[in-house]
């Protein structure tokens, strides 16, 4: 299953010829900081995303379910040459299971980030986009998707990553931010800047980030696509556990 899996990966442009190529820049800051706490390049090409993040010689390879079954992660270690997949279903057994335990928790910002509702607003003309409530706010700047299929590929892709960084992180239920990606996506608009705030939007924001997007891949972009998919075929597969190399650490989805 997972050979074929890698086969499909690689063979995947005849059989997704309709799906958008773009890319996405982002730059996160954290609050009063000018140097980006984070930077990755997400590369969108043949129905598959390309997340990479050289600080940390990380690549996630996210391609997207068809009709009712799920999408499924591989993450590449490039400095370790190693490789583990993710499966999509998996990862949402154990986000239902956040979200319950979220509900049931006496805090009440617990309970916002497991079932979030926001006040929404948004300026056609300046493209900008506000959801706040008093425990968690975002502002937007957006812009217009390039196309649907674009903007398909881009919630798909937002929405699977947030469970997945929730999931390696031991962190909150992403209800927030999944939110957000059906709010983007009703809208048909993209961000290029975000800001999150702890409560309702005044004063500076707890993080911020940029985002620049492309809705074309250089040569270069191309180069890093099939260099991941080289490593892909080539590096060892190993078990989650192994991948995150921290005994006794185990990501959260081996555990039954």
């Amino acid at each position: 299953m997972r050979t074929l899996f890698t086969l499909l990966l690689m063979l995947s442009a005849a059989a997704l010829s309709s799906a958008a190529d773009f890319r996405i820049e982002t730059r996160v800051y954290a609050a009063g900081e000018s140097e980006p706490v984070s930077q990755s390049v997400t590369l969108f090409a043949d129905g598959i995303a390309y997340d990479f993040r050289d600080r940390d010689h990380r690549v996630t390879i996210f391609r997207r379910g068809m009709g009712s079954k799920p999408g499924r992660f591989v993450l590449l270690d490039t400095n370790g040459e190693r490789r583990t997949e993710i499966g999509g279903e998996r990862v949402a057994v154990v986000m239902t299971k956040l979200q319950r335990w979220a509900a049931l928790q006496d805090d009440s910002f617990l309970r916002f980030v497991g079932d979030p509702k926001f006040e929404e607003s948004f300026d056609a003309s300046t493209g900008e986009l506000r959801l706040v409530s008093d425990q968690l706010s975002y502002r937007l700047v957006t812009m217009p998707v390039a196309n649907e299929e674009a903007m398909k590929e881009l919630r798909s892709f937002l929405d699977a990553f947030s469970q997945l960084h929730t999931l390696l992180e031991a962190g909150l239920p992403p209800g927030p931010r999944m939110e957000v990606n059906r709010v983007l996506a009703r809208r048909s608009v993209v961000p290029v800047e975000v800001e999150l705030y702890s409560g309702e939007i005044d004063g500076e924001p707890s993080l911020r980030a940029d985002h620049l997007v492309t809705w074309i891949l250089s040569q270069q972009d191309r180069a890093k696509i099939d260099l991941a998919n080289a490593q892909l075929a080539e590096f060892e597969e190993v078990d989650n556990a192994q991948f995150r190399g921290k005994p006794g650490h185990v990501l959260a989805l081996d555990h039954k």
